[in-house]
């Protein structure tokens, strides 16, 4: 199996350079991406993993290409920005050569993306997040279609801000989605757990495509609606009665400050929870996904 790996630099006031890992050749044509948020790093372990599966198994067709670290000078302080513009990479794609280091950053990446036939972009969620599969799927079949190939349990509706890598592929006719795990922020955290599941829908994907040996497992996943935010209107101290992940029914308590019950808006899934802590007025203590 043809293996290569290359560098592409930006190089501006500061040099970034990008280290793609391509495996196989010729198509169906996977791409995967981590850290184009520097601090979520469940997403980027789960892309190293791949690299480690694919470095030690042939693939039979096909070829994939991962981006582990997508925004290594954001990665450098686990924060979502570089420090050198402060642009938020996954707003400004497809980005532009001629202007900043987030901006030429965004275009090397794009370019990379243009004759894909799939990407799935690895994201983290917070550490009070479930995994869940994000994609424009009421909108394009073909992203509904690959979001059904992962067997992450739950696929939500995305608001679809322009300038997320994932929207714009999709605009460009290229099935592309995120996936978002638990973990991240400044302390680089990883949730074991959800990395596991998610490599193994990625390995899944690579067997439903028909690029490796193995035994596809058709997933099953609930398709929801968009997120909804469920705020409070008091100050006080939030004591949860579910977890994230679970299922909801409207009306349903998620959690109570002092007296007051906090109650599901919606028949779905609770996907954030936040723990146990004081909270104020307008603070979200959870988010929810209606069921569709």
């Amino acid at each position: 199996m043809k293996k290569s790996t290359y560098t592409r630099i930006v190089d501006d006031f500061v040099k970034v350079e990008l280290t793609f890992h391509v495996f196989g050749e010729g198509t169906p044509q996977v791409f995967f991406t981590g850290g184009i948020h520097g601090g979520e790093a469940t997403g980027i372990y789960v892309a190293h993993k791949v690299i480690s599966f694919l470095e030690e198994n042939q693939l039979l067709k096909g070829s994939v290409k991962v981006l582990p670290i997508s925004n290594p000078t954001a990665f450098r302080r686990l924060k979502r920005t570089s420090p050198y513009d402060e642009q938020d990479l996954n707003r400004i794609f497809p980005g532009s050569r001629d202007s900043g280091p987030s901006q030429a950053v965004a275009n090397m990446i794009w370019e990379e993306a243009q004759n894909v036939d799939y990407i799935v972009d690895l994201h983290c969620c917070g550490l009070w997040g479930s995994s869940y599969t994000l994609a424009l799927w009421q909108e394009y079949d073909f992203a509904k279609e690959l979001a059904g190939m992962l067997s992450i349990p739950r696929v939500i509706e995305s608001w679809g801000a322009n300038g997320q890598l994932f929207v714009e592929a999709c605009k460009k006719g290229i099935p592309a989605v995120i996936i978002e795990l638990p973990g991240g922020g400044e302390d680089g955290v990883i949730n074991l757990e959800a990395a596991e599941e998610c490599y193994q829908s990625l390995i899944n994907l690579l067997r439903h495509l028909g690029m490796i040996k193995g035994k596809n497992v058709k997933p099953e996943p609930t398709f929801y609606g968009k997120l909804q935010p469920v705020k409070t209107d008091l100050d006080g101290v939030f004591i949860p009665a579910v977890k994230p992940g679970d299922e909801i029914k409207n009306g349903d308590l998620l959690g109570r400050i002092g007296e007051k019950d906090i109650l599901a808006p919606v028949d779905g899934v609770a996907i954030m929870v936040r723990p146990a802590s004081y909270v104020f007025k307008g603070m979200p203590v959870a988010s929810v996904a209606p069921l569709e």
